[in-house]
């Protein structure tokens, strides 16, 4: 496969008219009787750290507060970003970075919970890339607009490096494994299913070079201001549900791994050594939240990520704690 440099850019403008006139399909659904399910369409990345959504779809949690899911999946956080903006769904997971490129955009995605926060990354390569310092003039995979785009970002400046000294390529998740194993890239940036997946397809050839302390994520549950405003009952029944998911998570670790393993085709094994690394536990420390987003938008305009004109915003007005205290209210 030929892999062309791309530009890192992000391209959230062609959903800003759309979430500007607050047309998201999901959120502007008629209200239901409450007797009756309510419909929700959810969007949720693939991979271990959305383990309360996996969770709460198996022990159906959702039903359990009167909601009828349908569950779309996508590659990653930004990609599940990108269709709760154009109306797809009403609900989602994603990393805090994807929220920052959006609301640096215009588009008003809103945090109102967070699952986890972990280091999710690693830098995955082949042999001949032995320490992190070693990747200077290869071809790095990367997804633009994730937070596997910062992790990127503080790997080279913890090495010394900059983007102008690597080739930075552009990809899709799903592509990272066959492109590291087929030599169209020297090494790329992401977490599990995707470490083991190349691990076993790459043999000898493929490594994981581990660089702790760097970043941790904030995996964040994420939706539109159009929603909060129109359907604050929906999102308070949908975040109680994620709560019920995270205590059964708490209580039957050995389920809930076996659970997620499943839903991401994850050896069990590989999904227990990385449990504990995860530290599951849904909550909102909004401070924390609003520290972390100003700092990756500080990144990305000194890296001159964004257009020209963008400001970075408010991002207390980002994080949005509500709907949060009302789902944990007794």
């Amino acid at each position: 496969m030929s892999i062309a440099k791309t530009t890192t850019r992000p391209t959230w403008l062609r959903f800003a008219l759309l979430a500007a006139l607050g047309l998201g399909l999901c959120s502007h659904t008629p209200a239901r009787a409450d007797s009756a399910p309510q419909d929700i369409v959810i969007g949720e990345g693939f991979a271990l750290g959305w383990g309360q959504f996996f969770v709460a779809d198996s022990q159906k949690t959702w039903q359990a507060q009167g909601l009828k899911p349908e569950v779309v999946t996508f590659a990653s956080g930004r990609l599940a970003l990108d269709a709760l903006v154009g109306g797809r769904i009403a609900i989602a997971t994603a990393a805090e970075t994807p929220v920052v490129f959006a609301n640096l955009n215009g588009l008003p995605v809103r945090i109102i919970g967070t699952l986890n926060r972990h280091e999710p990354f690693d830098l995955v390569a082949s042999t001949s890339i032995a320490t992190a310092k070693d990747i200077k003039g290869k071809r790095i995979g990367y997804a633009q607009g994730t937070n596997a785009h910062y992790y990127l970002g503080k790997l080279l400046a913890a090495n010394g490096l900059t983007l102008a000294d690597i080739t930075a390529v552009n990809l899709s998740p799903g592509d990272f494994v066959t492109s590291l194993v087929n030599g169209s890239l020297d090494a790329f940036i992401w977490t599990e299913p995707h470490l083991s997946q190349a691990l076993a397809q790459g043999g000898d050839k493929v490594h994981v070079i581990r660089s702790p302390e760097l970043y941790e994520t904030f995996s964040s549950i994420i939706t539109l201001q159009s929603t909060i405003d129109e359907k604050p009952e929906l999102l308070v029944k949908a975040l109680k549900a994620l709560i019920a998911a995270d205590s059964y998570i708490k209580a039957n670790p050995e389920q809930s791994i076996a659970i997620v393993a499943e839903r991401i085709k994850l050896d069990p094994k590989v999904a227990a050594a990385f449990w504990d690394r995860t530290r599951f536990n849904l909550t909102l420390d909004k401070p924390a939240v609003v520290k972390l987003l100003q700092e990756e938008a500080e990144w990305a305009v000194a890296n001159k990520l964004t257009r020209p004109d963008a400001k970075i915003p408010d991002f207390n007005a980002v994080v949005v704690t509500d709907l949060y205290e009302r789902a944990v209210a007794k």
